[in-house]
């Protein structure tokens, strides 16, 4: 079964450097990208665990998302909770690379 909403182009996977985080700004909400090795993954920009915003730059060990407000630490590849206090895992988005562009499913 196919999700509700269309996908929308985002950024150029060759200007995503591997083991860094990317916000971005996609129809009113702000996004994170995480380029890991084994791929790119989108998410809700706030952590979960306070609403703070995640920013860009290096991912701790080229896999982690780590909020600057209290250190909580997730998985970039599932946004699974690695370290807390956050106990809920990052809001994911649904994301997909065509062609070398970096497209998310727009359906808030």
């Amino acid at each position: 079964m196919e999700a509700a909403g269309t996908f929308t182009v985002v950024a150029r996977l060759d200007d995503l450097r591997p083991g860094f985080l990317t916000t971005h700004v996609v129809e009113g909400l702000e996004i994170i990208l995480a380029r890991t090795e084994d791929g790119v993954y989108a998410y809700d920009a706030k952590c979960p665990h306070s609403d703070f915003q995640l920013v860009p730059g290096r991912l701790p060990k080229g896999c982690e998302v780590e909020c600057p407000m209290h250190g909580a630490r997730f998985d970039a590849a599932t946004g699974e909770v690695l370290k807390g206090p956050a106990k809920d895992p990052l809001d994911p988005i649904g994301c997909r690379v065509e062609d070398g562009v970096v497209e998310v499913l727009v359906d808030w």
